[in-house]
């Protein structure tokens, strides 16, 4: 199956050029037992697919002794410093982002002189990996087709946090992947991630109008503490590269796709 996954991501490579920074999007929910070891293994099983990965993360921000995003604007860092903070795993470049990303976006939505400028800075990296509140995600994916992962934690605070930032996504017309992450073992949680896909569907379609697919993510931190990525996390991070777009001004969007809005059964059906 691993062996499948990987001809996959190598085909999803081949479709945009290689010097092609893209852009990917996590939502962020404040809930960090959950989404942290999912974005670790998420970037794990990214950089399994031969992908240099790099993290946006817009829930921290740039001060003097942590620099990030804001440096890279001003020049004083590179996207190629030795920069890997303590909290990361090994080899992955993570930069706080908090203030930067609103230097950005000021007022407007991306334009295309920020998508390459932004390119330009994080030019080593094929993937950059976008984790942030619904809002900010909204504010830089509506432009860009670009589908995110909205996890969703399997207790009722987490549906309804996913239900918050869904309704912020929809709003900007961006359609997420949904996902209802497992980072424990047992059967009374594997209960509750069922119970909070149903009911995080239910409120979808009750509120929103939206018929979407909740995906079941295993993503349990590993005991020797190494972001080792599941077989759900692999796929799962294939629907990221399908729903990233390119950063490059001159290259064409990377396609966001069909199963990626999961609005309606037919799609889902057809991408299988």
């Amino acid at each position: 199956m691993l062996d499948a996954l990987l001809d996959q991501g190598a085909g999803l490579r081949m479709q945009t050029p290689q010097a092609a920074t893209r852009l990917a999007a996590l939502v962020a929910q404040g809930d960090a037992d959950t989404e942290l070891p999912l974005l670790w293994q998420l970037c794990a099983a990214l950089q399994a697919l031969g992908y240099q990965v790099a993290v946006l993360d817009g829930t921290s921000a740039e001060h003097l002794h942590s620099p990030g995003l804001l440096q890279l604007l001003d020049g004083s860092i590179g996207a190629d410093d030795d920069f890997d903070p303590a909290s990361a795993p090994c080899g992955l470049s993570v930069f706080p982002a908090a203030l930067g990303l609103r230097a950005m976006a000021g007022e407007h939505n991306l334009r295309a002189e920020d998508a390459l400028r932004l390119a330009r800075l994080l030019r080593p990296h094929d993937i950059v990996l976008l984790y942030a509140p619904a809002e900010v995600v909204a504010h830089w994916a509506a432009d860009c087709a670009i589908a995110p992962v909205l996890p969703a934690a399997p207790l009722q605070s987490g549906v309804l946090a996913a239900y918050r930032s869904l309704r912020t996504l929809h709003a900007a017309g961006i359609a997420p992947t949904v996902a209802s992450v497992v980072t424990r073992t047992g059967m009374a949680t594997a209960a509750s991630a069922q119970a909070a896909r149903e009911n995080l569907a239910r409120c979808a379609e009750a509120w929103l109008g939206l018929q979407i697919e909740v995906l079941r993510v295993r993503a349990v931190p590993p005991e020797n503490g190494l972001p080792a990525a599941s077989g759900d996390v692999h796929r799962l991070a294939l629907r990221l590269i399908e729903g990233a777009a390119t950063l490059a001004a001159h290259a064409l969007p990377f396609p966001a796709p069909a199963t990626g809005a999961h609005y309606a059964a037919e799609r889902i059906v057809r991408s299988h």
